[in-house]
């Protein structure tokens, strides 16, 4: 869990408001005899999750959608019972949970048959149903046809705030249903290669696809492969929901290649949205590396979010050591061994800090031990929203 910097939590101690609805999305079930098209179910979760978290709505991401449904032996590919889905939904504490079916008629035509899809939502707490959704028409028209469901859900959760049909539509791109297709069995693939293959294609089909730019360089970025990494997560738009998440990864892949100066770019877009430890430090990590003044002040903002973390403790001691505040630095190091005893650099470092200015240690000798945080999850900015949003009665 990210802890969040205490400056938030007293924004949030200031309203009155209680935290807002958390909404789940299971994916639809599927009323063909074609097991082959389980896919559809999940690429409609996955656009009416999309919708709603665009819109700032906290929904519980699919991870942990996924670990609740193996924690409850809820067996993927098989139709839920209502009492299974409020069951998922307690257990991962979501107020309300949106989900349906589809089937497939025959098409008349040369077309690849009609798809009717079916949602509703209902209020975990008291049990109340919510609304009801539906649209119907060709397959091969099925990012439109979930792309209005999932206005459908989003203004029926949103009334007030949700953008006109009109409006939700210029916002996304009409994905071709092939390219949807493998994006989807990319994300339910268990085997990393497959992953890959299945994301490929779907860029192959449809460069515009932001979505699986992000979940190929994300795979990319796993491996190390920096370079091929970057490539991808630079085609990630600002309006997907894992724009930061792809930036904060963009920034440590631009970090590790040396362009210092494309990484501090990254983490500052991140920063100003978002400035969780981890993102702070990597941007004082980054700055330190280009000589930037700014670097100790955003350390120490990295540790009055994390005063427990020893990472941000060992790098504002090593920038305040090349600054030649060894006393200050001393202090630093010292925090860092009461956390982590048997940090051998620290130890080596504090031994120099303690030692007289005038055999002080210069800043290229010290560039390349900081160290970078490399797990970053929205989660953490989306609870803080949650906590400063009013609750939806």
């Amino acid at each position: 869990m990210h802890r969040i910097p205490a400056t938030f939590f007293l924004l949030a101690a200031l309203t009155t408001a209680a935290y807002a609805d958390t909404w789940l999305v299971v994916p639809l079930s599927n009323l063909t005899a074609k097991p082959n098209m389980n896919w559809i179910g999940e690429s409609a979760a996955e656009s009416i999750t999309e919708a709603l978290t665009r819109e700032g709505i906290l929904v519980v991401d699919r991870e942990d959608r996924k670990e609740g449904e193996r924690r409850l032996a809820l067996k993927p590919n098989t139709r839920w019972t209502r009492a299974s889905i409020l069951k998922l939904a307690e257990s991962l504490d979501a107020d309300r949970v949106v989900f349906g079916s589809f089937e497939m008629a025959a098409s008349e035509g040369a077309g690849m048959g009609t798809l009717k899809l079916a949602a509703q939502t209902i209020n975990v707490r008291d049990l109340r149903k919510g609304g009801t959704f539906s649209e119907t028409g060709p397959l091969e028209d099925l990012a439109t046809l979930q792309s209005h469901l999932a206005w459908q859900v989003l203004k029926y959760s949103a009334p007030q705030s949700a953008p006109s049909e009109e409006q939700f539509r210029l916002t996304r791109t009409s994905i071709r249903v092939d390219a949807l297709e493998n994006y989807v069995r990319g994300l339910l693939a268990e085997d990393p290669d497959a992953q890959e293959r299945y994301f490929q294609q779907a860029l192959k089909l449809d460069g515009r696809y932001s979505q699986a730019a992000y979940q190929y360089g994300r795979l990319l970025f796993l491996r190390n492969n920096n370079p091929s990494a970057a490539l991808q997560l630079e085609k990630v738009k600002n309006w997907d929901p894992h724009y930061r998440s792809a930036t904060f990864m963009l920034g440590i892949a631009k970090f590790r290649m040396n362009e210092f100066r494309a990484a501090e770019a990254a983490f500052l877009r991140v920063s100003k949205e978002v400035p969780l430890s981890e993102v702070l430090n990597n941007l004082g990590v980054t700055q330190f590396r280009l000589n930037q003044p700014e670097a100790v002040e955003n350390l120490r903002r990295a540790l009055e979010g994390d005063d427990k973390d020893p990472v941000y403790h060992f790098n504002l001691g090593v920038a305040l050591l090349s600054r030649g505040a060894n006393a200050e630095a001393a202090e630093q190091f010292r925090a860092t061994l009461d956390r982590d005893p048997k940090d051998q650099e620290a130890t080596k470092l504090l031994g120099r800090s303690l030692r007289p200015p005038t055999t002080g240690i210069s800043r290229e000798e010290l560039a390349g031990l900081e160290r970078l945080k490399l797990d970053y999850e929205d989660a953490a900015y989306q609870q803080l929203k949650v906590l400063m949003s009013p609750k939806k009665k």
